[in-house]
């Protein structure tokens, strides 16, 4: 009965003991040692981080990854960089003559008559082809223009000037184009979809991306993709009922073939969304981080070490350096012991490759001192709950 009094005293006294006892969280599950079992086991290689392989591991491609979650009824799918945008690229390259239709404004010059000096009086007008594709010429009647080119137009215009005596009397220009569209449309917020006008002049798909057109029918302003360097977008050309998927990083180099565009092509500018590139820092490094990097940068091991103060000089075991990098379903451990200062040269070439581990391990004598730590500290708590309850029962 004493027993069961002192022991109730005792959890009673140091819940009052306002931070003298700590109970932590705890999720009720399985043992440590089940818990372990059902984890992923994966087999780790260690290899030396020799000059040499070090140059093996270099060679390992740096592979940029892509995220996919347009469909918001499906998980995001992280992917290779080449499988987010397998290209295909148009072989027909000749639209053919521009074709006239409703809208476009035809300048019609006609000479009337001599003057008194015997020199030539011209009159010049400008004729917007009509909604049912035709056009009215003083003094000729109604011409049908729509589906003609400008050799067919100036054709059927000098047989119908032939019949109305005025055959060596006329020029005639198309002046503005504006029965045909090549349309542009950004699925980027940032960036404006647009239509530019389709003109007898050839327009290559490389033009349209760097350039948008005023009013007056001239290249102004860049179009703003607000990609980082390095970083590519989808162009999706859309003609007729194919469709072609482009790089924007490819059609800007020198040599890639020149892609013209026909009437009425859509223009589709996706900015590809990259996973976030970075190692992870974790084991005796003060704060376990994500270290971004970048491919164009290309980091190596010494800027991960060295740059954000990750050795600690007492706690840190310089002779336990790891880079842990997945291959598959295996893993490498490329160890380095830079206690011979020396060996720091080697750090300096290994270059870092997104997703790897640097783990560094802890000097052995700091572990002892930890768990003596943890010891005494629990040992203290005992010392602290026996001398409440002599206090609390006067002895």
């Amino acid at each position: 009965m004493n027993y069961i009094f002192i022991t109730t005293f005792i959890v009673l006294s140091l819940l009052n003991g306002c931070g003298r006892a700590y109970f932590p969280i705890e999720l009720k599950t399985i043992s440590r040692e089940k818990r372990t079992e059902v984890q992923d086991q994966h087999l780790v290689k260690l290899v030396p981080m020799t000059k040499k392989n070090v140059r093996i591991a270099n060679k390992k491609p740096y592979e940029r990854r892509v995220i996919i979650a347009g469909d918001l009824t499906m998980p995001a799918k992280v992917v290779k960089e080449d499988s987010a945008l397998i290209e295909s690229i148009p072989q027909y390259q000749d639209p053919g003559p521009y074709k006239i239709g409703a809208g476009d404004v035809i300048t019609l010059g006609q000479r009337l008559s001599k003057t008194l000096e015997n020199t030539d009086q011209y009159l010049s007008r400008e004729i917007v082809v009509s909604d049912d594709g035709s056009i009215k010429l003083m003094g000729q009647g109604k011409i049908r223009v729509e589906g003609l080119t400008q050799a067919e137009l100036e054709d059927a215009v000098y047989r119908q000037a032939l019949e109305s005596g005025y055959a060596d009397s006329f020029e005639i220009i198309i002046s503005e184009f504006n029965s045909k569209k090549i349309y542009i449309i950004s699925k980027d917020q940032d960036t404006n979809s647009t239509t530019i006008p389709y003109t007898n002049q050839p327009i290559f798909l490389k033009d349209i991306l760097i350039s948008t057109w005023s009013k007056k029918k001239s290249l102004i302003a860049p179009i703003n993709l607000k990609t980082s360097p390095g970083e590519d977008s989808k162009i999706i050309l859309k003609r007729d009922k194919r469709v072609y998927v482009l790089s924007y990083l490819k059609i800007m180099r020198s040599g890639y073939p020149k892609i013209r565009l026909f009437p009425d092509d859509q223009i589709f500018v996706e900015r590809l969304i990259y996973k976030k590139e970075r190692v992870l820092l974790v084991g005796e490094t003060g704060a376990q981080s994500a270290l971004g990097i970048a491919s164009l940068t290309r980091p190596t091991l010494s800027d991960v070490l060295f740059s954000s103060n990750s050795l600690n000089k007492v706690t840190s075991d310089f002779s336990q350096i790891y880079v842990i990098r997945g291959e598959s379903d295996k893993f490498k451990a490329y160890h380095l012991d830079i206690t011979d200062p020396s060996r720091i040269s080697i750090a300096n070439i290994f270059e870092m490759r997104p997703d790897d581990i640097v783990f560094v391990a802890t000097q052995p004598l700091s572990l002892y001192s930890r768990t003596l730590s943890q010891i005494l500290g629990s040992t203290g708590l005992t010392l602290q709950a026996r001398d409440t309850i002599r206090t609390e029962i006067g002895k």
